[in-house]
Protein backbone atom coordinates (compact mmCIF):
# COMPACT_ATOMS: atom_id res chain seq x y z
CA UNK A 1 0.00 0.00 0.00
CA UNK A 2 1.81 3.31 -1.12
CA UNK A 3 1.54 6.05 0.69
CA UNK A 4 0.86 8.39 -2.15
CA UNK A 5 -2.32 6.26 -3.31
CA UNK A 6 -6.10 6.75 -3.12
CA UNK A 7 -6.47 3.65 -0.65
CA UNK A 8 -4.05 4.64 1.69
CA UNK A 9 -5.69 8.07 2.32
CA UNK A 10 -9.08 5.76 2.52
CA UNK A 11 -7.05 3.46 4.86
CA UNK A 12 -5.57 6.24 7.15
CA UNK A 13 -9.10 7.57 7.26
CA UNK A 14 -10.77 4.71 8.84
CA UNK A 15 -7.97 4.29 10.97
CA UNK A 16 -7.45 7.56 12.42
CA UNK A 17 -11.65 7.16 13.26
CA UNK A 18 -11.14 3.99 14.84
CA UNK A 19 -8.53 4.93 16.83
CA UNK A 20 -9.93 7.59 18.59
CA UNK A 21 -13.43 6.14 19.12
CA UNK A 22 -11.55 3.17 21.18
CA UNK A 23 -10.79 3.67 24.76
CA UNK A 24 -6.76 4.53 25.06
CA UNK A 25 -5.99 1.38 26.67
CA UNK A 26 -7.01 -0.24 23.32
CA UNK A 27 -5.93 2.21 20.97
CA UNK A 28 -2.74 -0.21 20.66
CA UNK A 29 -5.14 -2.83 19.74
CA UNK A 30 -6.71 -0.83 16.52
CA UNK A 31 -3.07 0.23 15.22
CA UNK A 32 -1.93 -3.31 15.76
CA UNK A 33 -4.47 -4.81 13.94
CA UNK A 34 -4.36 -1.89 11.10
CA UNK A 35 -0.46 -2.56 11.23
CA UNK A 36 -1.22 -5.68 9.98
CA UNK A 37 -3.58 -5.10 7.62
CA UNK A 38 -1.40 -2.74 6.03
CA UNK A 39 1.27 -5.13 5.97
CA UNK A 40 -0.70 -7.69 4.38
CA UNK A 41 -2.17 -5.26 1.77
CA UNK A 42 1.53 -4.13 0.73
CA UNK A 43 2.86 -8.15 0.70
CA UNK A 44 1.05 -10.94 2.36
CA UNK A 45 3.67 -13.29 1.76
CA UNK A 46 6.31 -12.27 4.31
CA UNK A 47 3.54 -11.38 7.35
CA UNK A 48 5.25 -14.38 8.51
CA UNK A 49 8.82 -13.14 8.20
CA UNK A 50 7.69 -10.11 9.98
CA UNK A 51 5.91 -12.38 12.90
CA UNK A 52 9.06 -14.26 13.52
CA UNK A 53 10.95 -11.33 14.24
CA UNK A 54 8.70 -9.68 16.53
CA UNK A 55 8.50 -13.06 17.86
CA UNK A 56 12.43 -13.88 18.24
CA UNK A 57 12.85 -10.10 19.51
CA UNK A 58 10.52 -10.15 22.09
CA UNK A 59 11.89 -13.08 23.48
CA UNK A 60 15.20 -11.99 23.35
CA UNK A 61 14.77 -8.47 24.63
CA UNK A 62 13.48 -10.50 28.23
CA UNK A 63 16.18 -12.98 28.33
CA UNK A 64 18.67 -9.97 27.87
CA UNK A 65 16.82 -7.82 30.71
CA UNK A 66 16.60 -11.02 33.06
CA UNK A 67 20.19 -11.69 33.46
CA UNK A 68 21.74 -9.74 36.04
CA UNK A 69 25.11 -10.19 35.14
CA UNK A 70 26.82 -8.04 32.73
CA UNK A 71 28.44 -11.33 30.53
CA UNK A 72 25.19 -13.21 30.43
CA UNK A 73 23.74 -10.16 29.14
CA UNK A 74 26.09 -9.60 26.29
CA UNK A 75 25.90 -12.91 25.33
CA UNK A 76 22.37 -13.10 24.99
CA UNK A 77 22.14 -9.88 22.59
CA UNK A 78 25.65 -11.18 21.09
CA UNK A 79 23.32 -14.23 19.83
CA UNK A 80 20.58 -11.26 19.34
CA UNK A 81 22.58 -9.59 16.66
CA UNK A 82 23.97 -12.71 15.17
CA UNK A 83 20.45 -13.66 14.31
CA UNK A 84 18.89 -10.73 13.49
CA UNK A 85 22.23 -10.16 10.39
CA UNK A 86 21.56 -13.86 9.32
CA UNK A 87 17.82 -13.05 9.43
CA UNK A 88 18.39 -10.23 7.20
CA UNK A 89 21.48 -11.55 5.22
CA UNK A 90 19.43 -14.12 4.37
CA UNK A 91 16.72 -12.48 2.79
CA UNK A 92 18.37 -9.74 1.34
CA UNK A 93 21.40 -11.39 -0.16
CA UNK A 94 20.19 -15.06 -0.30
CA UNK A 95 19.39 -14.88 -4.25
CA UNK A 96 23.20 -13.18 -4.81
CA UNK A 97 24.61 -16.64 -2.92
CA UNK A 98 22.40 -18.40 -4.72
CA UNK A 99 23.56 -17.76 -8.17
CA UNK A 100 27.07 -17.94 -7.54
CA UNK A 101 28.86 -19.92 -10.05
CA UNK A 102 30.03 -22.31 -7.30
CA UNK A 103 26.84 -22.80 -5.32
CA UNK A 104 24.83 -26.05 -5.97
CA UNK A 105 21.37 -24.56 -7.03
CA UNK A 106 21.81 -24.47 -11.00
CA UNK A 107 18.14 -24.91 -11.47
CA UNK A 108 17.48 -21.82 -9.33
CA UNK A 109 19.60 -19.87 -11.71
CA UNK A 110 16.97 -18.89 -14.03
CA UNK A 111 14.08 -17.66 -11.04
CA UNK A 112 13.39 -14.31 -10.59
CA UNK A 113 14.65 -14.58 -6.63
CA UNK A 114 15.61 -11.17 -5.66
CA UNK A 115 11.43 -10.38 -5.73
CA UNK A 116 10.74 -13.25 -3.42
CA UNK A 117 13.67 -13.19 -1.54
CA UNK A 118 13.34 -9.60 -0.24
CA UNK A 119 10.21 -8.78 2.53
CA UNK A 120 9.66 -5.18 2.70
CA UNK A 121 10.78 -3.06 5.06
CA UNK A 122 13.31 -5.78 5.92
CA UNK A 123 15.92 -3.52 6.48
CA UNK A 124 14.48 -0.98 8.50
CA UNK A 125 12.23 -3.55 10.92
CA UNK A 126 15.72 -5.51 11.85
CA UNK A 127 17.58 -2.26 12.64
CA UNK A 128 14.42 -1.34 14.51
CA UNK A 129 15.02 -4.94 16.89
CA UNK A 130 19.17 -4.79 17.09
CA UNK A 131 18.26 -1.33 18.15
CA UNK A 132 15.88 -2.63 21.18
CA UNK A 133 17.91 -5.53 22.22
CA UNK A 134 20.79 -2.88 22.38
CA UNK A 135 18.92 -0.19 24.34
CA UNK A 136 17.54 -3.53 26.81
CA UNK A 137 21.05 -4.55 27.25
CA UNK A 138 22.53 -1.06 28.25
CA UNK A 139 19.96 -0.71 30.77
CA UNK A 140 18.81 2.45 28.73
CA UNK A 141 14.88 0.97 28.22
CA UNK A 142 13.21 -1.95 29.86
CA UNK A 143 12.33 -5.07 27.97
CA UNK A 144 8.67 -4.98 27.08
CA UNK A 145 6.71 -7.49 28.62
CA UNK A 146 3.80 -6.56 26.89
CA UNK A 147 3.69 -8.55 23.97
CA UNK A 148 0.95 -6.34 21.71
CA UNK A 149 2.65 -3.46 22.81
CA UNK A 150 6.36 -4.67 21.34
CA UNK A 151 4.73 -6.15 18.20
CA UNK A 152 3.22 -2.38 17.55
CA UNK A 153 6.87 -0.75 18.37
CA UNK A 154 7.86 -2.94 15.39
CA UNK A 155 5.14 -2.88 13.05
CA UNK A 156 3.68 0.69 13.73
CA UNK A 157 2.57 1.08 9.93
CA UNK A 158 3.36 4.78 9.25
CA UNK A 159 7.47 3.75 10.70
CA UNK A 160 7.35 0.13 9.15
CA UNK A 161 8.62 0.15 5.86
CA UNK A 162 10.95 3.03 5.67
CA UNK A 163 11.34 4.25 9.02
CA UNK A 164 12.38 6.17 11.00
CA UNK A 165 14.43 3.58 12.81
CA UNK A 166 12.63 4.22 16.25
CA UNK A 167 14.42 3.49 19.77
CA UNK A 168 12.65 2.15 22.20
CA UNK A 169 12.58 4.45 24.78
CA UNK A 170 11.00 6.83 21.96
CA UNK A 171 8.19 4.70 20.98
CA UNK A 172 6.62 2.63 23.91
CA UNK A 173 6.33 5.72 26.37
CA UNK A 174 4.08 6.50 23.43
CA UNK A 175 1.78 3.34 23.48
CA UNK A 176 2.21 2.20 27.24
CA UNK A 177 0.60 6.15 28.20
CA UNK A 178 -1.74 6.88 25.27
CA UNK A 179 -2.51 10.79 24.85
CA UNK A 180 -5.74 12.39 24.31
CA UNK A 181 -7.37 13.48 20.92
CA UNK A 182 -5.21 16.79 20.38
CA UNK A 183 -6.49 19.44 17.55
CA UNK A 184 -3.33 21.34 17.18
CA UNK A 185 -1.20 18.04 17.03
CA UNK A 186 -3.68 16.94 14.40
CA UNK A 187 -3.50 19.73 12.00
CA UNK A 188 0.69 19.69 12.52
CA UNK A 189 0.13 16.05 11.32
CA UNK A 190 -2.35 16.82 8.37
CA UNK A 191 0.02 19.93 7.37
CA UNK A 192 3.16 17.52 7.82
CA UNK A 193 1.35 14.96 5.01
CA UNK A 194 0.32 17.91 2.52
CA UNK A 195 3.43 19.10 2.69
CA UNK A 196 4.82 15.61 2.22
CA UNK A 197 3.35 14.72 -1.10
CA UNK A 198 4.06 17.69 -2.57
CA UNK A 199 7.56 17.16 -2.11
CA UNK A 200 7.21 13.19 -3.52
CA UNK A 201 4.83 14.12 -6.64
CA UNK A 202 5.07 17.75 -7.44
CA UNK A 203 9.18 17.50 -7.37
CA UNK A 204 10.50 13.97 -7.08
CA UNK A 205 7.89 12.09 -8.95
CA UNK A 206 8.74 15.23 -11.92
CA UNK A 207 12.56 15.17 -11.52
CA UNK A 208 12.66 11.16 -12.36
CA UNK A 209 10.93 12.54 -15.75
CA UNK A 210 14.96 14.02 -16.12
CA UNK A 211 17.17 11.29 -14.44
CA UNK A 212 15.68 8.10 -15.09
CA UNK A 213 15.97 8.39 -19.03
CA UNK A 214 20.05 9.76 -18.23
CA UNK A 215 20.69 7.01 -15.78
CA UNK A 216 19.54 4.00 -17.49
CA UNK A 217 21.35 5.03 -21.20
CA UNK A 218 24.49 6.89 -19.82
CA UNK A 219 26.26 6.32 -23.11
CA UNK A 220 23.60 8.37 -25.28
CA UNK A 221 24.27 11.35 -22.90
CA UNK A 222 26.31 14.46 -23.43
CA UNK A 223 27.95 16.43 -20.24
CA UNK A 224 25.87 19.24 -19.57
CA UNK A 225 22.24 16.06 -19.26
CA UNK A 226 24.63 14.18 -16.93
CA UNK A 227 25.43 16.94 -14.46
CA UNK A 228 22.04 17.82 -14.76
CA UNK A 229 20.34 14.26 -13.94
CA UNK A 230 23.02 14.58 -11.49
CA UNK A 231 21.95 16.99 -9.27
CA UNK A 232 18.08 16.16 -10.13
CA UNK A 233 18.96 13.39 -8.74
CA UNK A 234 20.64 14.30 -5.44
CA UNK A 235 17.44 16.86 -5.55
CA UNK A 236 14.72 13.91 -6.23
CA UNK A 237 16.41 11.44 -3.38
CA UNK A 238 16.10 13.98 -0.96
CA UNK A 239 12.44 14.97 -1.93
CA UNK A 240 10.98 11.42 -2.40
CA UNK A 241 12.58 10.10 0.98
CA UNK A 242 11.84 13.11 3.28
CA UNK A 243 8.45 13.39 1.86
CA UNK A 244 7.64 10.05 2.84
CA UNK A 245 9.33 10.52 6.46
CA UNK A 246 7.13 13.48 6.07
CA UNK A 247 3.69 11.81 5.53
CA UNK A 248 4.81 9.28 8.36
CA UNK A 249 5.57 11.49 10.77
CA UNK A 250 2.23 13.24 9.65
CA UNK A 251 0.44 10.27 9.86
CA UNK A 252 1.87 9.32 13.31
CA UNK A 253 0.70 12.41 15.33
CA UNK A 254 -2.86 11.99 13.46
CA UNK A 255 -3.07 9.11 15.58
CA UNK A 256 -1.12 10.59 18.96
CA UNK A 257 2.65 9.66 18.27
CA UNK A 258 5.45 11.77 17.93
CA UNK A 259 7.95 10.41 15.12
CA UNK A 260 11.46 11.25 15.22
CA UNK A 261 12.59 13.78 12.83
CA UNK A 262 14.54 12.25 10.05
CA UNK A 263 15.91 15.24 7.68
CA UNK A 264 17.24 18.53 9.06
CA UNK A 265 18.60 20.49 5.11
CA UNK A 266 21.14 18.37 4.48
CA UNK A 267 22.36 20.03 1.22
CA UNK A 268 22.86 23.14 3.54
CA UNK A 269 25.75 21.04 5.06
CA UNK A 270 29.10 22.76 5.21
CA UNK A 271 30.82 19.16 5.20
CA UNK A 272 30.66 15.64 4.89
CA UNK A 273 30.76 15.06 8.71
CA UNK A 274 27.57 17.57 8.93
CA UNK A 275 25.81 16.34 5.98
CA UNK A 276 25.91 12.97 8.07
CA UNK A 277 24.26 14.74 10.79
CA UNK A 278 20.99 16.17 8.70
CA UNK A 279 20.45 13.45 6.45
CA UNK A 280 18.69 10.14 7.18
CA UNK A 281 19.15 11.38 11.04
CA UNK A 282 17.73 8.00 12.73
CA UNK A 283 20.19 5.76 10.67
CA UNK A 284 23.09 8.17 10.96
CA UNK A 285 22.04 7.72 14.83
CA UNK A 286 22.15 4.34 14.59
CA UNK A 287 25.54 3.56 12.89
CA UNK A 288 27.08 5.82 15.34
CA UNK A 289 25.99 4.22 18.84
CA UNK A 290 25.74 0.86 17.44
CA UNK A 291 29.08 0.74 14.76
CA UNK A 292 31.41 3.28 14.62
CA UNK A 293 31.76 3.96 18.71
CA UNK A 294 31.81 0.28 19.30
CA UNK A 295 34.69 -0.53 17.04
CA UNK A 296 36.49 2.17 17.59
CA UNK A 297 36.22 1.62 21.50
CA UNK A 298 37.73 -1.92 20.52
CA UNK A 299 40.32 -1.00 18.28
CA UNK A 300 41.48 1.83 21.02
CA UNK A 301 41.52 -1.19 23.45
CA UNK A 302 43.68 -3.08 20.96
CA UNK A 303 46.34 -0.53 19.82
CA UNK A 304 48.54 0.71 23.00
CA UNK A 305 51.14 3.29 21.13
CA UNK A 306 50.18 6.69 20.71
CA UNK A 307 51.37 6.46 16.86
CA UNK A 308 52.03 3.97 14.01
CA UNK A 309 54.28 4.50 11.17
CA UNK A 310 54.12 8.40 12.09
CA UNK A 311 50.60 8.16 12.08
CA UNK A 312 48.72 9.11 15.33
CA UNK A 313 46.39 6.56 17.16
CA UNK A 314 43.48 8.65 16.72
CA UNK A 315 43.59 9.03 13.48
CA UNK A 316 43.88 4.94 12.80
CA UNK A 317 41.26 4.54 14.72
CA UNK A 318 39.12 6.68 13.14
CA UNK A 319 39.69 5.24 9.67
CA UNK A 320 39.26 2.30 10.66
CA UNK A 321 35.85 2.44 12.43
CA UNK A 322 34.27 4.75 9.70
CA UNK A 323 35.50 2.74 6.79
CA UNK A 324 33.63 -0.72 8.22
CA UNK A 325 30.56 1.61 9.40
CA UNK A 326 30.20 3.04 6.32
CA UNK A 327 31.04 -0.20 4.03
CA UNK A 328 28.20 -1.88 6.24
CA UNK A 329 25.42 0.61 5.52
CA UNK A 330 26.64 0.82 1.95
CA UNK A 331 25.54 -3.36 2.00
CA UNK A 332 22.29 -2.34 4.06
CA UNK A 333 21.10 -0.46 1.61
CA UNK A 334 21.60 -3.18 -1.24
CA UNK A 335 23.18 -5.86 -3.26
CA UNK A 336 26.01 -4.92 -5.61
CA UNK A 337 29.28 -3.28 -5.43
CA UNK A 338 27.83 -0.02 -6.38
CA UNK A 339 26.30 -0.04 -3.08
CA UNK A 340 29.47 -1.49 -1.38
CA UNK A 341 31.49 1.69 -3.51
CA UNK A 342 29.17 4.53 -2.51
CA UNK A 343 29.52 3.30 1.57
CA UNK A 344 33.10 3.54 0.73
CA UNK A 345 33.28 6.42 -1.02
CA UNK A 346 31.69 8.33 2.00
CA UNK A 347 34.41 6.67 4.30
CA UNK A 348 36.63 8.34 1.90
CA UNK A 349 35.40 11.90 2.48
CA UNK A 350 34.85 11.34 5.74
CA UNK A 351 38.52 10.32 6.62
CA UNK A 352 40.17 12.88 4.12
CA UNK A 353 37.65 15.42 6.43
CA UNK A 354 38.81 13.90 9.49
CA UNK A 355 42.89 13.50 8.87
CA UNK A 356 43.04 17.86 7.67
CA UNK A 357 40.58 19.55 9.62
CA UNK A 358 43.17 20.64 11.52
CA UNK A 359 45.25 21.89 8.53
CA UNK A 360 42.25 23.55 7.39
CA UNK A 361 41.49 25.65 10.37
CA UNK A 362 45.41 26.92 10.06
CA UNK A 363 45.38 27.50 6.84
CA UNK A 364 42.24 29.52 7.39
CA UNK A 365 43.41 31.68 10.00
CA UNK A 366 46.75 32.39 8.48
CA UNK A 367 45.25 33.08 5.09
CA UNK A 368 42.62 35.93 7.05
CA UNK A 369 39.84 33.70 5.34
CA UNK A 370 38.24 32.84 8.51
CA UNK A 371 36.94 36.55 8.74
CA UNK A 372 35.33 35.72 5.58
CA UNK A 373 32.60 33.94 6.75
CA UNK A 374 29.84 33.66 4.57
CA UNK A 375 31.73 33.29 1.16
CA UNK A 376 33.48 30.41 2.77
CA UNK A 377 29.87 29.01 4.31
CA UNK A 378 28.70 29.32 0.66
CA UNK A 379 32.27 27.91 -0.79
CA UNK A 380 31.86 25.03 1.84
CA UNK A 381 28.13 23.87 1.04
CA UNK A 382 28.81 24.13 -2.98
CA UNK A 383 31.60 21.71 -2.15
CA UNK A 384 29.91 19.48 -0.23
CA UNK A 385 26.68 19.16 -2.09
CA UNK A 386 29.17 18.25 -5.61
CA UNK A 387 30.83 15.56 -3.33
CA UNK A 388 27.57 14.12 -2.40
CA UNK A 389 26.00 14.32 -5.86
CA UNK A 390 28.80 12.33 -7.30
CA UNK A 391 28.46 9.64 -4.52
CA UNK A 392 24.44 9.71 -5.57
CA UNK A 393 25.53 9.09 -9.09
CA UNK A 394 27.64 5.70 -7.92
CA UNK A 395 24.37 5.05 -5.54
CA UNK A 396 21.83 5.22 -8.49
CA UNK A 397 24.02 3.80 -11.46
CA UNK A 398 22.82 0.15 -12.43
CA UNK A 399 26.38 -1.08 -12.99
CA UNK A 400 30.40 0.08 -12.57
CA UNK A 401 30.14 0.12 -15.80
CA UNK A 402 27.35 3.01 -15.92
CA UNK A 403 29.26 4.69 -13.04
CA UNK A 404 32.39 5.37 -15.51
CA UNK A 405 30.39 6.16 -18.87
CA UNK A 406 28.55 8.50 -16.53
CA UNK A 407 31.73 10.32 -15.14
CA UNK A 408 33.56 10.47 -17.91
CA UNK A 409 30.67 11.96 -19.85
CA UNK A 410 30.23 14.65 -17.77
CA UNK A 411 33.60 16.36 -19.27
CA UNK A 412 32.26 15.78 -23.04
CA UNK A 413 29.97 17.93 -24.68
CA UNK A 414 30.76 21.21 -23.03
CA UNK A 415 31.94 22.97 -25.86
CA UNK A 416 28.51 23.34 -27.30
CA UNK A 417 27.09 24.89 -24.16
CA UNK A 418 26.94 28.72 -26.08
CA UNK A 419 23.18 29.38 -24.86
CA UNK A 420 20.83 28.92 -22.15
CA UNK A 421 18.47 27.39 -24.95
CA UNK A 422 21.06 24.84 -25.62
CA UNK A 423 21.20 23.82 -21.97
CA UNK A 424 17.47 23.70 -22.06
CA UNK A 425 17.61 21.59 -25.07
CA UNK A 426 20.08 19.44 -23.43
CA UNK A 427 17.96 18.96 -20.23
CA UNK A 428 14.23 18.50 -22.32
CA UNK A 429 15.84 16.02 -24.30
CA UNK A 430 16.15 13.56 -21.56
CA UNK A 431 12.91 13.70 -20.18
CA UNK A 432 10.29 16.25 -19.31
CA UNK A 433 9.11 18.91 -21.64
CA UNK A 434 9.41 22.60 -21.43
CA UNK A 435 6.40 23.25 -18.65
CA UNK A 436 7.94 20.27 -17.05
CA UNK A 437 11.12 22.33 -16.69
CA UNK A 438 9.13 25.28 -15.54
CA UNK A 439 7.67 22.67 -12.42
CA UNK A 440 10.77 21.99 -11.59
CA UNK A 441 12.96 25.31 -11.49
CA UNK A 442 9.73 26.78 -9.53
CA UNK A 443 9.16 24.34 -7.20
CA UNK A 444 12.57 23.05 -6.51
CA UNK A 445 13.61 26.55 -5.03
CA UNK A 446 10.20 26.77 -3.46
CA UNK A 447 11.10 23.72 -1.79
CA UNK A 448 14.54 24.69 0.49
CA UNK A 449 13.03 28.19 0.78
CA UNK A 450 9.55 26.70 2.46
CA UNK A 451 12.13 24.35 4.54
CA UNK A 452 14.27 27.01 5.27
CA UNK A 453 11.61 28.93 6.62
CA UNK A 454 10.84 26.26 8.82
CA UNK A 455 13.34 25.62 10.33
CA UNK A 456 13.85 29.41 11.50
CA UNK A 457 11.17 29.47 14.74
CA UNK A 458 11.01 33.31 14.26
CA UNK A 459 9.35 33.06 10.36
CA UNK A 460 7.07 30.20 12.01
CA UNK A 461 5.40 32.66 15.09
CA UNK A 462 4.61 35.28 12.30
CA UNK A 463 3.30 32.51 10.25
CA UNK A 464 0.99 31.18 13.05
CA UNK A 465 0.20 35.04 13.78
CA UNK A 466 -0.90 35.80 9.88
CA UNK A 467 -4.38 36.24 8.84
CA UNK A 468 -5.99 32.61 8.32
CA UNK A 469 -6.52 33.53 4.48
CA UNK A 470 -2.76 33.70 4.13
CA UNK A 471 -2.44 30.58 5.83
CA UNK A 472 -5.29 28.97 3.99
CA UNK A 473 -4.12 30.65 0.68
CA UNK A 474 -0.41 28.87 1.40
CA UNK A 475 -2.12 25.51 1.78
CA UNK A 476 -4.45 25.56 -0.91
CA UNK A 477 -1.34 26.60 -2.97
CA UNK A 478 -0.13 23.36 -2.13
CA UNK A 479 -2.52 21.37 -2.65
CA UNK A 480 -3.50 22.74 -6.28
CA UNK A 481 0.34 22.11 -7.20
CA UNK A 482 -0.18 18.79 -6.35
CA UNK A 483 -3.33 18.27 -8.20
CA UNK A 484 -2.01 19.92 -11.77
CA UNK A 485 1.98 19.51 -11.31
CA UNK A 486 1.87 16.08 -10.06
CA UNK A 487 3.11 13.48 -12.54
CA UNK A 488 -0.38 10.97 -13.16
CA UNK A 489 1.77 7.70 -13.18
CA UNK A 490 3.23 8.44 -9.52
CA UNK A 491 5.79 6.11 -8.88
CA UNK A 492 6.44 4.20 -5.90
CA UNK A 493 8.84 5.59 -2.60
CA UNK A 494 12.62 4.84 -3.79
CA UNK A 495 13.64 3.83 -0.52
CA UNK A 496 10.94 0.81 -0.66
CA UNK A 497 13.27 -1.51 -2.72
CA UNK A 498 16.01 -1.12 0.42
Amino acid sequence: MLFNSLLFLVFLTIVFFANWVFPGRYRWVVLLIASIVFYIVATPAYLGVLAISVAMNYYLGIRIDTREEEKQRSNVLKWGIILNVLFLAGFKYGSTVISLPVMPFQSFKDWELTRWLVPLGISFYTFTTISYLIEVKRRHAPAERHFGYFSLYVTFFPKLIMGPIERPQNFLPQVREPKPFDYNRATDGLRLMLWGFFKKLVIADRLALAVNPVFDNPSQQSGPAIIVAAVFYSIQIYADFSGYIDIARGAAKLLGFDLSKNFNRPYASTSIKDFWTRWHITLSNWLRDYLFLPIAFWVSRKLKKQSYLGIRTDDIIYTLAISVTFIICGIWHGVGWTYFTWGALFAFYLTVGHLTEKVKRIFYKKTGLSTYKLPIQIFQIIMTFALVTMAWIVFRANSYHDIIVLISGAFHGWSDILTLQVLKNAIIASGPSTWGLFVIIFNVPLMFLVEYVVSNSKYIIRIQASLPIIRWGIYYFILGSIVLFGPSNGQEFMYYKF
